[in-house]
């Protein structure tokens, strides 16, 4: 990295903070201010450099009774979060073949999930009673 970067990591780095959404930023913000107080530049930048990127954000599908959510790829595991509004949610993980993969449901409003291990194309075939979101995120 260049020099004349690592006395702007610190300004750089509360640049990226700030211009996070405040639910991402908030984690962030007892490291910042512990790599802010140390007061050796190296030392200080490494201890940037060693923070945690916020999580990429999750991919939403959203819908109201049935419906199909996707297809979308999957290159690596993958969580599939989904929630349901109403009393009835029954989705099935569809293969890109439309076989299925696995069969979910949710007895009432409320959450659940299932980790996509596999590499493939995937498709989410929803029966629901209202309204519905599927998400799909790093484990």
């Amino acid at each position: 990295m260049p020099g004349r970067l690592v006395t702007r990591s610190a300004t750089l780095a509360l640049a990226v903070a700030a211009a996070l959404p405040p639910f991402a930023a908030q984690p962030f913000q007892p490291a910042f201010a512990a790599c802010r107080a140390v007061q050796a530049a190296k030392a200080r930048l490494a201890c940037y450099d060693a923070l945690p990127l916020p999580e990429a954000e999750a991919t939403t599908f959203r819908g109201a009774g049935s419906g199909m959510a996707g297809p979308f790829q999957v290159t690596g595991p993958q969580m599939m979060r989904f929630h349901s509004d109403d009393a009835i949610f029954v989705a099935y993980l569809l293969d890109g073949e439309g076989q299925v993969v696995q069969n979910l449901h949710h007895g009432g409003a409320g959450e659940g999930a299932f980790l996509i291990e596999t590499p493939g194309t995937y498709r989410v075939q929803v029966n629901a009673s209202g309204g519905w979101r599927v998400m799909l995120s790093p484990p």
